[in-house]
């Protein structure tokens, strides 16, 4: 996906957000926007949002001084979904489609996003996950690309935000008690409220499978920034799952098959997905919906 014209507002929206976080001054708060209405200045729009992202958060990091500012938030919402997790994880095991029931609440799980909302209600979130069919709904892609794979199959899971991670181990426990070999991705640094090595631990995914980072540090999976390790994963898998917006709109359009599972939260998002499933526009607004979407061949 390509640099909509509607990121470059919310990029600057994001700089006064992590401004304000980090108690800047008023004047460190002018410094920041015009450091980065320069550097958005000079972006190239061919590239992701999420690859233009980190040019912008490494400035606000320079004249801030503060190279994780979103720390302590990332700290409650994995305190918070720790509380919750429980029991969804015995709401799963009680229903038929234990599989799907994974998959809507990893999905809700990914409204934790402040690079895209500043304010979100995690338990409407879940709740509208229970009862709502997704927009883009290739869910059953997805059962059938799992019920394909054999025993011991690689999977890599690529995760998004912090919070979100914990959701994130219903699903990935399904995967591990089916039996295949799980490869659980995170960042390499801090950007935005995106999950490190400390959070798939405090998340518990380390039960499940291997996590490792992906050699980059941008809201998304930029391949050209990731390291040669995390590349030969990526295109050796038997089955890549991607997380989030951010990986959605870094991945969408790279050569290999991908599930992306998310929650759309802007519009330029939106329409990116609507162009690539072939669906009128005005059915994706952009405000929340959840999707499954299949980059691959017809399963």
């Amino acid at each position: 996906m390509k640099t909509h014209a509607d990121c470059l507002p919310c990029l600057m929206r994001q700089a006064l957000q992590v401004a304000r976080i980090t108690n800047c001054t008023q004047q460190q708060q002018l410094d920041i926007l015009q450091a980065v209405s320069a550097v958005i200045a000079e972006l190239d729009v061919t590239k992701s949002p999420p690859a233009n992202a980190r040019p912008i958060y490494r400035k606000i990091a320079e004249i801030s001084g503060c190279e994780d500012p979103y720390y302590e938030k990332k700290l409650a919402s994995n305190a918070q979904a720790l509380k919750i997790v429980p029991g969804l994880r015995q709401e799963i095991r009680h229903t038929a489609g234990e599989l799907s029931s994974a998959v809507r609440f990893a999905i809700a799980g990914n409204i934790i996003d402040y690079g895209a909302l500043e304010t979100f209600d995690v338990a409407a979130a879940l709740e509208r996950s229970r009862t709502s069919r997704p927009a883009v709904d290739h869910l059953p892609q997805f059962h059938a690309a799992i019920n394909q794979l054999p025993e011991g199959s690689s999977i890599l899971y690529l995760t998004d935000n912090c919070g979100e991670i914990v959701y994130d181990s219903l699903l990935v426990e399904y995967l591990h008690r089916r039996g295949f070999a799980l490869t659980i991705a995170v960042k390499s640094g801090p950007i935005i409220n995106d999950a490190l090595v400390d959070d798939a631990l405090a998340a518990g995914l380390d039960q499940y499978g291997r996590i490792i980072t992906n050699g980059g540090r941008c809201p998304g999976t930029e391949l050209e920034e990731c390291s040669e390790q995390f590349i030969q994963l990526f295109h050796a898998a038997d089955l890549v799952i991607a997380k989030g917006q951010g990986n959605f709109e870094s991945l969408s359009e790279v050569d290999r098959d991908v599930f992306f599972l998310l929650t759309i939260k802007c519009a330029a998002a939106a329409q990116h997905m609507a162009a690539l499933c072939g669906v009128p526009a005005d059915t994706l607004p952009g405000k929340g919906e959840m999707a499954v979407y299949y980059s691959g061949k017809k399963l």
